[in-house]
């Protein structure tokens, strides 16, 4: 029930005569007492975040920075009245000498508290002042001269910021909003202890250390606040963002300073194994690179690494000239955490598969022990500024014992893409339910952490640590590919690259001045292994992705596009009507076979045992594509030559068929052509 006094003026609208809005207002500034907890604070600020648009002319994001200093000062001004008196408030008199050109009295008194406000903050305040003009401070003040942020119940600032917070800080430079959805995953499946120190090494807003906190108050009901002061900390680069995370903090009660304004790249290894728990969203997708000698110089990340053996790097003493930001935060991440220290942190997906940061895994795997990994929806960012894949690591560092690994590839947020919430079909429609897989995530591994891997899920699976190889990303340990390749090693099977040469050499036919044919992935018609189109042109005219020349005998195969690994995977026979053709980079060239037939090959290569095999070893989510070096893995079985040479000969038969036939439906198209002219 909303708690009302006979002192609370509501401040008239925007469009009432500016000679009758004296009359709402008091003669005198509020008493501490008269403040009151507000149920609606939501609406409230809508309101003055509205009317600084309208009548200031700031971009959305200024104004929701002005609206933050005005805020940060009411808290303040809050926490000072027992010995000051309320000092944030306006008077008829003080809001009729504004409409008459004289607001001096008025603005002295909020740039006194804003001047409070910066000594005692002066991290996180660029602005000598504040940006707005004093009609629309009076507007602002007095909606909210008469409401105790501080007395407000904590879930509703909660929410309240929460949705500011979504609507506002979306990052230029990498530093997007964390969706709660992946917040209170990563949080559950971390589980701090009341007595459990955490980092936020790049805290944005604050959200992972709030829900932290929340968690733990409400699992071993103890005070939030005491909670948030004594052992949370987050560091944030970004002065703004910075205090906005200290606003939040200061909405939930809390006292003490939380957060750090500083480059936690230079200021964090001071900090070193000195916590329990560390969460972290880290910049990611940057426009840019640290290039700075004197940071990276202290990082094993920010030097040249070298490949030792088929599973071994070495650190050199060479720095690199730019690193990315999430690798370098990535091991400021491991190095703060104490022995047995574990951590919960969102990256993109090229770092647990990509070949150029396989020196950035060996390295996490001397340092610390892989817990679980959570393959986010793809949608997840997308309404936050970026559609880069991620996913949740968990880590634990220098464990003193072997574990097994949780994964899991949930396919189900709770929002589209352009952040509205979607909901499940079945059920009670006066009730509906968020259509997410995240709640599920966090219950199975909470089974799994206490010893119980008897469950079975879509969603959910466990490998044992021994199964671990160069790559973390969890749809290339799916149980059905595991699956599968057990059952080809039933069977003589063989890597393909020992079966043919792979070709990683291209053509020099652009200095030909003669035609070629070209042939594209979309030349190709996988459900008949054959290329059924070429394009002629000029050899100077080739695009830029035209790269082998194929021979008669040749099997191309595609390794790259959004239909590699999937029954539509282009696969095709090069015959007498393709030699000399050029191929498409796009296409992967199967030459000099040993040991098979090739015809029993290209049969194989039509069947789910090798699209499954190229499909968990895809990297990349936007532009899928099979390294040549992955390809030259994929198992094939190799049955004795009579078995081969029968399915061969099967294909052969179709084959010739299938020619025949196009060339009828060939001349069928030019008569039809012929007829028309």
């Amino acid at each position: 029930m909303r708690r009302r006094t006979s002192l609370v003026v509501n401040f008239p609208s925007s469009q009432m005569p500016l000679w009758e809005v004296e009359h709402f207002l008091p003669q005198s500034l509020p008493a501490l007492s008269d403040l009151q907890p507000a149920y609606d604070l939501q609406s409230v600020l809508e309101d003055c975040h509205n009317y600084i648009y309208a009548n200031e002319g700031l971009l959305r994001e200024k104004a929701f920075r002005e609206l933050v200093k005005v805020l940060s000062i009411k808290i303040l001004d809050e926490r000072l009245a027992p010995q000051h008196g309320v000092r944030f408030g306006i008077t008829a008199d003080e809001y009729k000498a504004i409409r008459d050109g004289r607001a001096s009295l008025f603005l002295e008194r909020l740039n006194r508290l804003y001047e409070a406000l910066r000594e005692t903050y002066g991290d996180f305040f660029t602005d000598s002042a504040l940006g707005l003009s004093a009609m629309t401070l009076a507007y602002i003040v007095q909606r909210l001269q008469y409401i105790s942020l501080e007395r407000t119940p904590a879930d509703v600032k909660g929410e309240v910021f929460q949705t500011f917070i979504t609507r506002y800080q979306r990052g230029d430079r990498g530093e997007f909003f964390t969706p709660y959805p992946v917040v209170e995953l990563a949080v559950q499946m971390i589980a701090p202890a009341s007595n459990e120190r955490i980092v936020d090494p790049a805290c944005g807003s604050g959200s992972f250390l709030l829900q932290a906190a929340r968690y733990v108050s409400e699992q071993n009901e103890l005070s939030i606040n005491d909670y948030i002061e004594s052992c949370l900390l987050g560091i944030e680069f970004n002065p703004e963002v910075a205090w906005i995370a200290q606003l939040r903090f200061a909405l939930a009660g809390a006292q003490g300073c939380q957060i750090l304004c500083a480059n936690a790249l230079e200021r964090g290894l001071a900090m070193e194994s000195e916590f329990d728990i560390v969460l972290a969203n880290p910049p990611f997708g940057s426009r840019g690179k640290i290039d700075d000698p004197s940071i990276l110089s202290r990082y094993a990340m920010g030097r040249r690494w070298v490949r030792q053996t088929t599973n071994e790097w070495r650190c050199t003493n060479e720095l690199l000239s730019g690193q990315t930001p999430e690798i370098l935060f990535l091991e400021l991440c491991i190095r703060l955490l104490r022995p047995e220290g574990r951590m919960a942190i969102v990256i993109p997906d090229g770092i647990l598969q990509n070949s150029t940061t396989e020196y950035l895994r060996y390295w996490l795997r001397t340092q610390a022990r892989l817990l679980a990994v959570v393959s986010l929806p793809q949608v997840t960012f997308v309404p936050y500024g970026t559609g880069i894949k991620t996913s949740l690591l968990l880590l634990q560092k220098n464990p003193s014992s072997a574990r097994r690994i949780f994964m899991a590839i949930p396919q189900r947020i709770g929002y589209d893409v352009k952040g509205q919430p979607v909901y499940k079909r079945e059920g009670d429609s006066r009730s509906p339910q968020i259509d997410t897989d995240l709640p599920d995530v966090a219950d199975l591994y909470e089974r799994f952490q206490r010893g119980d891997t008897t469950w079975v899920s879509p969603t959910a699976f466990w490998i044992d640590e021994s199964s671990l190889n160069h790559r973390f990303d969890a749809e290339h340990y799916q149980p059905y590919d595991a699956c599968m390749l057990r059952q080809l090693s039933q069977y003589p099977v063989r890597p393909l690259g020992e079966l043919a040469d792979i070709l990683d050499r291209g053509d020099d036919f652009r200095k030909e001045d003669a035609e070629i044919e070209y042939i594209a992935i979309s030349d190709v018609a996988p459900q008949l292994m054959l290329v059924v189109s070429k394009q002629r042109m000029h050899a100077s005219e080739a695009p830029s992705r035209a790269r082998y020349r194929v021979r008669a005998g040749d099997i191309i195969t595609a390794i790259s596009g959004a239909s590699t690994g999937t029954k539509n995977h282009a696969t095709a026979l090069i015959t007498e009507d393709e030699d000399g053709a050029i191929c498409s980079s796009g296409f992967a060239v199967l030459r000099n076979f040993r040991e098979v037939e090739p015809l029993y090959l290209l049969a194989f290569m039509q069947t789910e045992f090798f699209h499954r095999q190229v499909r968990r070893l895809l990297r990349g989510h936007a532009i899928p594509a099979i390294a040549l070096e992955d390809l030259a893995t994929v198992q094939v079985p190799v049955p004795p030559q009579e078995v081969q040479q029968a399915i061969a000969a099967k294909v052969q038969e179709t084959v010739h068929h299938l020619k025949h036939g196009l060339a009828c439906l060939y001349d069928a198209q030019n008569a039809v052509e012929h007829l028309l002219r």
